[in-house]
């Protein structure tokens, strides 16, 4: 059985893709460097095989950030939207912010592959009300 498509892009739409296979698992990370990136709380990924992953327009625009040794965010440089991380050690994998899914659009997952990552690095004052896994790093 197949995934149907799943299509996102950054907020100014200089930058659009298409994801054709399930994610391993969602993410959402904890970690000081994800929430000054995203300006919330924690950011929610997409674990997908790199090979699922189109970019469909604005691939050559996409800015690079090494945010620290291995992890790279793609962003457009445009309106600054954070649209994907990659990790040198996992060459085969891309993570995509799920934020930048178009509207109604499901990542494609099964409820129980979603976990919390770097959860000790969470802000103390926010309760996720959630019985998720909470790994202290990425779990692997």
């Amino acid at each position: 059985m197949g995934l149907k498509p799943i299509h996102g892009g950054c907020q100014c739409g200089t930058v659009r893709y298409t994801i054709t296979a399930p994610p391993r698992e969602v993410l959402h990370c904890h970690c000081s460097l994800c929430r000054k990136a995203h300006g919330a709380l924690f950011a929610s990924f997409g674990d997908y095989p790199a090979t699922a992953l189109t970019i469909d327009c604005g691939s050559a625009s996409l800015a690079d950030f090494q945010s620290s040794p291995g992890i790279h965010r793609l962003f457009c440089p445009s309106c600054g939207c954070q649209l994907f991380n990659r990790i040198d050690k996992w060459s085969d994998r891309v993570f995509v912010v799920l934020g930048t899914l178009d509207a109604g659009e499901n990542p494609g997952h099964a409820p129980t592959d979603e976990r919390h990552i770097f959860w000790d690095s969470r802000v103390s004052w926010y309760d996720t009300g959630d019985d998720l896994r909470k790994d202290t790093g990425y779990g692997d």
